[in-house]
């Protein structure tokens, strides 16, 4: 499956670098306030880990995948190789301050997802953030490379994850996009209705929700 995301995701070092530059400073944020740790869901080839590893942020990373895992274990990350509902559920409460989940719900089931998201809350410390990141697939363009992946499983739609998100509990959730395409790609805004047209068939690839946990349920 690295051939895969390297094919279709994009290389190690440039998600590195859209990760480190997207989420890093906040995260920073939080992790200095609340001194816990930040829990990566699915750390796959370990960029988020490795950024985090550089930023002397202690994490631990969630991987189901034995042979990725070893791998980030063999670089000298902190992961652990299990299923993350499992994981979720053995953890004490308020023991986290940012939970991250990068392209990663899209490979669940909609019970999964909701399950994860009310253990995440749970797990994390009030004041704590979580960020979720999958495929935007209100865009025709992002719809179409979902599908490249043979382990997606469900589409979920930007308002959709924002509105399960705040169901879990989490205060005030974010929508970020990101990935556009490029304008070369894009119908002309010479066209009538140019800017509808290209929020639909090419809008950006990915978006993020991000919220954070304001109170005790």
């Amino acid at each position: 499956m690295n051939r895969l995301a390297d094919q279709f995701r994009g290389s190690v070092e440039m998600i590195r670098q859209d990760q480190e530059t997207r989420y890093l400073t906040r995260v920073q944020q939080v992790y200095n306030v609340l001194q816990k740790p930040v829990m990566d869901i699915g750390s796959g080839r370990g960029e988020w880990l490795t950024i985090l590893n550089a930023a002397k942020i202690s994490s631990i990373g969630i991987e189901l995948n034995p042979l990725l895992a070893e791998n980030l274990k063999n670089q000298g990350l902190h992961v652990v190789c299990r299923d993350a509902l499992e994981f979720l559920r053995s953890q004490s409460t308020r023991s986290f301050s940012v939970i991250t989940a990068f392209q990663v719900l899209e490979h669940w089931t909609a019970p999964m997802v909701w399950e994860v998201l009310n253990l995440a809350f749970d797990a994390l410390d009030v004041g704590g953030m979580v960020i979720f990141e999958t495929v935007n697939v209100s865009s025709l363009w992002a719809w179409n490379h979902f599908a490249y992946d043979p382990t997606h499983v469900l589409p979920l739609p930007p308002e959709l994850l924002r509105f399960m998100v705040s169901e879990a509990g989490f205060s005030s959730p974010t929508i970020e996009y990101f990935s556009p395409i490029p304008q070369h790609m894009q119908v002309p805004l010479s066209v009538p209705n140019a800017h509808v047209l290209n929020q639909w068939l090419y809008g950006p690839q990915d978006y993020a929700v991000i919220a954070y946990k304001e109170t005790l349920r």
